[in-house]
């Protein structure tokens, strides 16, 4: 009679959205895939993010870290290795910072440890780096993913895997003719996302995470 009570009890959750062990059924219609997905990710709000990907001139880049997605206003803190050097960048408010070496804060002569970085700056640095660490930005984001399935995505083709340890559900999908592949845990969180050269991996959801740009006195001018 316990065993009974139990899956009574459990039928009832099921339907309010409990007992999630329970593997759910894969999603045919991409719209509801990032629906599902865009609910799950504003619920969690934040990860600990890892990136690989080639740039086009084909240095590898490395990039691990911590986002917190608030749509339009989301924000990241990164470590990026780019052909072996590294560099911290902040995302936030919609600025991309990037932190000086010792070396680059003399060359500048600005006495900043930080300066803005955009994809068409004409300045060295954005010239060298803007362009590539916009994209790496665009396609950490799990926002712009699942707008980007909602708006052009097709599944065409779904089942099961495991993701370093983790049961998801693996999706291959069609982007408006660019392929990707997306990998969502059982509360439908991204676990993985693969499109084009970039594979981005998500963990630790719902972590604490809290990112501030740099203080305007500690923002130099790299022109």
């Amino acid at each position: 009679m316990r065993a009974t009570g139990f899956a009574v009890v459990c039928t009832a959750l099921l339907m309010l959205g409990g007992c999630s062990g329970e593997e759910k059924p894969p999603v045919n219609d991409a719209a509801q895939l990032a629906s599902a997905a865009a609910a799950s990710t504003q619920k969690a709000r934040s990860s600990k993010i890892a990136l690989e990907t080639t740039a086009d001139d084909g240095r590898k880049v490395v990039v691990t870290s911590s986002g917190l997605y608030e749509g339009p206003n989301s924000k990241f803190s990164m470590v990026a290795e780019i052909a072996g050097e590294k560099r911290d960048l902040i995302f936030a408010d919609g600025v991309l910072y990037y932190h000086l070496s010792d070396t680059q804060v003399q060359e500048l002569k600005t006495g900043k440890e930080w300066v803005k970085i955009t994809a068409d700056g004409k300045d060295a640095l954005s010239a060298a780096n803007g362009a590539l660490m916009t994209h790496v930005v665009e396609t950490m984001d799990p926002t712009r993913t699942i707008d980007r399935i909602a708006k052009t995505g097709k599944v065409t083709k779904s089942g099961q895997a495991d993701v370093n340890g983790t049961a998801a559900t693996h999706y291959v999908l069609d982007l408006g003719g660019a392929p990707a592949e997306v990998w969502l845990d059982a509360e439908q969180r991204p676990v993985q996302v693969s499109m084009g050269k970039a594979t981005v991996k998500y963990e630790s959801w719902a972590s604490d995470v809290v990112i501030i740009a740099p203080p305007p006195e500690a923002v130099g001018d790299s022109r």
